[in-house]
């Protein structure tokens, strides 16, 4: 008797253990489906935010001041133009 309650608590104990790797994979499976959604939808959003980031970067471009050439100063004026600047007045 003793061995057959033994062989039976071996039994038992080997279905649970079951039980629990079932209850396991099954967890595992819908927390492996909510991640596929989840980065499904972090694409999405990151492909959007790529697109919205070239549109800035193309506005920038446009509206950027276009390059100005170099153009040394001019010389300082002369004492030939403080008269006609006199003369004016």
């Amino acid at each position: 008797m003793e061995t057959l309650k033994k062989a039976w608590n071996w039994l038992l104990g080997k279905t649970t253990i079951d039980e629990k790797i079932k209850e396991t994979a099954a967890e595992i499976k819908k927390e492996v489906a909510e991640v596929k959604v989840a980065v499904a939808e972090a694409k999405v959003a990151v492909k959007k935010v790529v697109k919205e980031a070239s549109d800035v970067a193309n506005v920038v471009e446009k509206a950027a001041p276009k390059k100005k050439r170099y153009y040394p100063k001019k010389k300082a004026a002369t004492a030939k133009a403080e008269p006609k600047a006199a003369a004016k007045k």
